[in-house]
């Protein structure tokens, strides 16, 4: 490949935009057609899958992210907040697909048993590294939460893992230092920090998935909106491709999700007092 041929387009992200191509990705992944087609499909709710379940429904989900990070620290949303308890084992915001509809979703335990061979986890996670590992934050007091419980079970289902670029970290194997037992202070809900396994997928997955085209990162950031984009060199095999590519890009360009609703408490969890970590409050 050569830059003179013309076969490399130069693309920036927002946050939202990488969103909306790792979830069109996804629906692109074999496993997952055959999951959706044949048996089931478990979404975790989040901003990374928001795309995922409205190109799945045609529609917005009321209910579309739980844990967030928000200025003043790690929070939750107020909505999803006011439908769970302290059992961590009653939730069940799930979004499931079986054989293609969308079921109402049962509580956590009881669908982890539900799910074997052939069915699909979808969970989002909150960093990555650059040898594609992946973690995600833990509110709940037990330090497992919902995504420990289908990453301990042995029930032989494919997970796969969505995240953006912009939540790459140096090391997930040192990030699991975060430990709300041993904090003093926390700018919002003291959390744990939790390894997930799967098919990780970032812009740069969901370009050789969608195009098989490689995709290199260049660039981190930006300003008046851009912040956490992120902007990449993508090679195609062709200049007609490359033309395919870019139509692609255009028209997921100015995607956005709706504002979250974040309660008074910056830590939004009525219990963080269960933690001696003094919450800051500028």
């Amino acid at each position: 490949m050569g830059v003179e041929n013309g076969d490399r387009i130069q693309i920036t992200l927002t946050p939202s935009e990488s969103k909306k191509l790792i979830s069109l990705a996804i629906l692109r992944m074999e496993n997952f057609r055959n999951a959706l087609k044949k048996g089931m499909v478990v979404v975790h709710p989040s901003s990374t899958t928001y795309f995922l379940y409205e190109r799945l429904t045609g529609e917005d989900p009321k209910l579309w992210v739980c844990g967030v990070i928000v200025p003043e620290g790690t929070c939750i949303n107020k909505d999803m907040l006011l439908r769970i308890s302290d059992d961590i084992s009653r939730f069940s915001q799930f979004w499931v697909f079986k054989k293609g509809k969308l079921i109402d979703s049962p509580e956590v335990d009881s669908l982890v048993e539900e799910l074997g061979p052939g069915d699909i986890y979808v969970k989002a996670a909150n960093a990555v590294d650059w040898k594609r590992n992946a973690g995600v934050l833990i509110g709940a007091p037990d330090g497992k939460g919902t995504a420990g419980r289908f990453m301990e079970s042995k029930r032989g289902f494919d997970v796969i893992i969505p995240v953006g670029l912009e939540k790459l970290i140096p090391s997930v194997d040192e990030a699991v230092i975060a430990n709300p037992k041993r904090l003093k202070y926390s700018m919002g809900m003291p959390v744990y920090f939790r390894r997930l396994e799967g098919k990780v997928v970032t812009e740069v997955e969901a370009l050789e998935i969608l195009f098989n085209a490689k995709a290199t990162p260049i660039a981190s950031g930006g300003l008046s909106g851009a912040e956490g984009s992120t902007t990449l060199v993508v090679e195609g095999e062709s200049c007609s491709q490359i033309d395919d590519i870019k139509d692609f890009i255009l028209g997921i360009k100015g995607a956005t999700i709706p504002e979250v609703k974040i309660p008074e408490c910056p830590c939004g969890w009525k219990t963080c007092s269960r933690y001696d970590s003094v919450i800051l409050r500028k």
